[in-house]
């Protein structure tokens, strides 16, 4: 019985943290954003959502990003820059070395595939 209470309260912080994510995703891209908006320490969202979905936190995040990211460069409505914007990045530089890091290329190549 306790077991299959805390499993779902684990799903419940994850259906939470993914609603969360959905809404902020543009602008917070930090695991302790989202363990805070649920009143608990990152570690153990970390924990519970690696259990849930094989993956972290912060791939679920940056998932999110670069899904948003191609969608809005494919588009072909807004600049690189406006995208970097858009998703809150510092610059279009630092956009760029994370877009490269999870897609294999640059958004300037992956818009123009």
């Amino acid at each position: 019985m306790y077991k299959r209470q805390s499993h779902n309260r684990a799903e419940e912080y994850f259906k939470q943290f993914t609603h969360l994510l959905g809404e902020h995703f543009r602008e917070e891209r930090s695991v302790g954003f989202y363990a805070r908006q649920l009143c608990i320490t990152p570690k153990y969202l970390t924990t519970l959502i690696k259990r849930i979905s094989g993956q972290s936190v912060s791939e679920w995040i940056d998932n999110y990003v670069i899904l948003e990211a191609k969608a809005l460069l494919k588009s072909g409505q807004y600049t690189i820059q406006q995208v970097s914007d858009m998703l809150n990045f510092a610059n279009q530089s630092f956009f760029g070395v994370y877009f490269k890091k999870a897609v294999g290329c640059s958004p300037t190549a992956y818009k123009e595939m």
